[in-house]
């Protein structure tokens, strides 16, 4: 239309009867010229004018990063990711925060094309749960049953299959939105996953939509942590039972309680008051009328969080340790050890424990897990080929009681230790059988379960023994870890007998043997009840005490039951993946669908329960960073600015979310500029007199 207008407006000049021609020349040199200027420009603003108008019809977006890869109008693979783990069930200003969840996703298919297709997944999920793409009607109404777990959360794994899913699309566009409260120990999760940057070869990253809940600020008390302050149980002793409670909210706690609850029985209570972040440790005090399995809990009364005010737990009291005692071949010295005879007598009184003695060929490996721990006593050599089976003995929660012999290789006992990240035999002090003492015990210290209520006395009361005489003895060096613990000293220093962590399980290790030659304490009424208590202790880690499992990781357990092994859980029943072993199954289960509780497992003939309990990460509702959250997608994926949906109301979050996906609309801009471009039109025709000569 103006090359239309300009075209008419190009008539040939009028021939004019005129009395001189001299002004004539001036006017065809420079009005003439500026003339066609004038109409030049008035259709150049013309044709910008109806080339804005245009393109505002078109509805152009601003695309939201260079490589925008999306458009308002062609149908679209929507993949939608709710966290719905425990913390969401939080109150925000706008109401629960899986509500709000839930809202925003409804916006997002609400904002979609007819043509769109919708995944909607979350990261508490139940086992072999998946999704698959669906239409508008079917995602809201499951957005509608999406409701909050206090389950393990998958969130990685979820995530990986969106991936997975819109690889697999036929649509050509694709966008995934992520939905979270921004829970750094869960988001943590995704750094961890491994997924292709690109669907394939020839397309552009896909976009990756963050959105971020409000952070509510709640009381909240969470237990985090359960122990028993010692190993060695039976029935009719007090078991001490410790919790410890934080304030893990913003906000100081008062008048709340925390309760034990054993076998569905009120059993103790404390009173609390807490500053943010101040914790406080709590002890109870069962004492359990048989052997078997005590189930209780621990829980909070009064705090407004409530899916970690409770702790499950399982003490087990079992009926006799089996231990097993190996000793030489042949008797080469001219002592006996007193290790024998004192079990033999413990034996005999009903103790807690049942021993069987071999010797070291005698020995079959293979029925070494019939046995809570593993006495070797005054081997010259510890076959090499024992040290990994003895090695995962104590890492599956099992302990081992090591005694030196007098003419034992120091090389090949330095070598056994270092399977356990232990310390090592440095050099021999004094002289064997020679009765000459060198040093003598130091004072025995209370501190660890071998020695505490080992002696009858007062609370302020000292420990007053007769301590032994040493006349030989390996001078042990301690590892710099920090899992060994010196439970007997001598009084220069020396170490007599240390305990040092490995895996599950403990192994003891003493610089002296257990016969009269190396010192005179196998006479010493001390004796007996120490190692006693020590060959208890050892054994105790696997066979008694705590029995738990942290949701979140795949279950595990071995034990002496058939291949008919049932699960349950909170009402409900599994059959897990059972592997027979020569002294019964190993059992393996994902647990996705668990909730805390207690767990049994049985067989047709015997039963053993277990307390499952949330991480307590999930106690801790830190947000991640938004750089970092952003930063493990930017190279994978095309990741807009986070939305902060707490701090925008509904309107202004429609439009924020239209923006960062689509683009921003700017059909406007288009507008104003055709309005300008017509402005400026009117005022060049009318105020720019190309005919006037100066």
């Amino acid at each position: 239309m103006p090359v239309v207008i300009h075209l008419i407006n190009l008539r040939r000049p009028q021939k004019i009867s005129f009395s001189t021609l001299s002004f004539f020349k001036e006017l065809r040199e420079s009005t003439i010229r500026r003339i066609r200027f004038k109409q030049y420009l008035l259709m150049a603003l013309r044709a910008l004018a109806l080339l804005c108008l245009a393109l505002a019809l078109a509805r152009p977006f601003l695309p939201p990063t260079l490589t925008g890869s999306t458009s308002s109008g062609a149908p679209q693979s929507v993949a939608i990711l709710i966290d719905n783990s425990a913390s969401m069930n939080r109150i925000g200003s706008k109401g629960p925060l899986i509500d709000q969840a839930r809202q925003i996703a409804y916006r997002i298919i609400q904002n979609g094309n007819s043509d769109d297709k919708f995944l909607i997944a979350i990261t508490n999920q139940n086992e072999g749960q998946s999704e698959d793409f669906t239409d508008a009607f079917r995602a809201r109404e499951k957005i509608k049953d999406i409701e909050v777990r206090n389950s393990a959360h998958y969130t990685k794994e979820a995530f990986m299959g969106i991936v997975e899913n819109i690889r697999s699309t036929a649509e050509n566009q694709a966008v995934i939105y992520l939905i979270s409260d921004g829970q750094a120990s869960q988001l943590q999760d995704l750094s961890e996953a491994r997924f292709d940057e690109q669907r394939s070869d020839n397309q552009p990253p896909i976009p990756l939509q963050l959105i971020k809940l409000e952070q509510a600020n709640q009381q909240n008390v969470a237990i985090t942590s359960l122990s028993l302050q010692s190993q060695m149980l039976s029935s009719g002793a007090p078991v001490t039972l410790s919790a410890e409670v934080e304030n893990v909210g913003n906000s100081a706690v008062a008048n709340q309680f925390v309760s034990l609850e054993v076998e569905g029985t009120l059993s103790g209570q404390y009173e609390l008051s807490l500053q943010p972040g101040e914790s406080r440790q709590v002890s109870f005090e069962v004492v359990p009328e048989s052997v078997g399995d005590i189930t209780g809990r621990i829980i909070l009364e009064g705090d407004e969080v409530e899916y970690d005010n409770q702790q499950y737990f399982v003490i087990r009291i079992p009926k006799k340790r089996s231990i097993l005692l190996v000793n030489n071949d042949e008797q080469q010295s001219s002592f006996t050890s007193y290790l024998a005879p004192a079990l033999q007598a413990a034996e005999q009184t009903n103790a807690q424990l049942s021993f069987i003695e071999k010797r070291s060929s005698a020995v079959d490996q293979s029925q070494w897990n019939k046995f809570d721990a593993i006495v070797l006593d005054g081997l010259d050599e510890i076959p090499e080929y024992w040290f990994r089976d003895l090695q995962q003995f104590v890492q599956k929660g099992r302990g081992v009681l090591f005694l030196p012999s007098e003419q034992g290789n120091v090389t090949n006992y330095n070598n056994f230790f270092a399977q356990f990240n232990a310390g090592r035999f440095q050099d021999i002090v004094g002289e064997y059988g020679s009765f000459q003492p060198v040093v003598r015990l130091a004072p025995i210290t209370e501190g660890h379960p071998v020695i505490d209520e080992l002696f009858e006395k007062g609370k302020d009361e000292q420990i007053n023994v007769e301590l032994p005489s040493l006349f030989y003895y390996f001078n042990y060096k301690e590892p710099s870890n920090s899992g060994s613990f010196s439970i007997l000293q001598a009084a220069n220093g020396d170490h007599v007998l240390d305990e040092q962590q490995f895996g599950e399980g403990v192994v003891l290790i003493s610089a002296i043997g257990a016969d009269p030659g190396w010192s005179n304490f196998p006479v010493n009424p001390l004796f007996a009840p120490l190692y006693y208590r020590s060959i208890l202790y050892t054994s105790s880690s696997e066979n008694g005490g705590l029995k738990k499992h942290v949701l979140g990781s795949p279950f595990e357990w071995e034990g002496p039951l058939s291949t008919d092994v049932t699960l349950n859980l909170n009402g409900r029943s599994f059959k897990p993946e059972i592997e027979r072993r020569p002294d019964g199954v190993q059992i393996n289960y994902e647990g996705r669908e668990w909730t805390p509780g207690i767990l049994t497992v049985k067989d047709s003939s015997r039963t053993f329960k277990i307390g499952v309990n949330q991480d307590i990460m999930e106690s801790r509702v830190g947000t991640l960073e938004e750089s970092k959250w952003q930063q493990m997608f930017s190279s994978k994926f095309e990741v807009s600015d986070i939305i902060n949906a707490g701090e925008l109301s509904d309107t202004n979050f429609s439009e924020t979310l239209n923006t960062a996906v689509f683009g921003k609309e700017i059909w406007n801009w288009f507008v104003w500029l055709a309005l300008l471009f017509l402005i400026m039109e009117t005022m060049v025709s009318r105020l720019y007199k190309a005919e006037s000569i100066s």
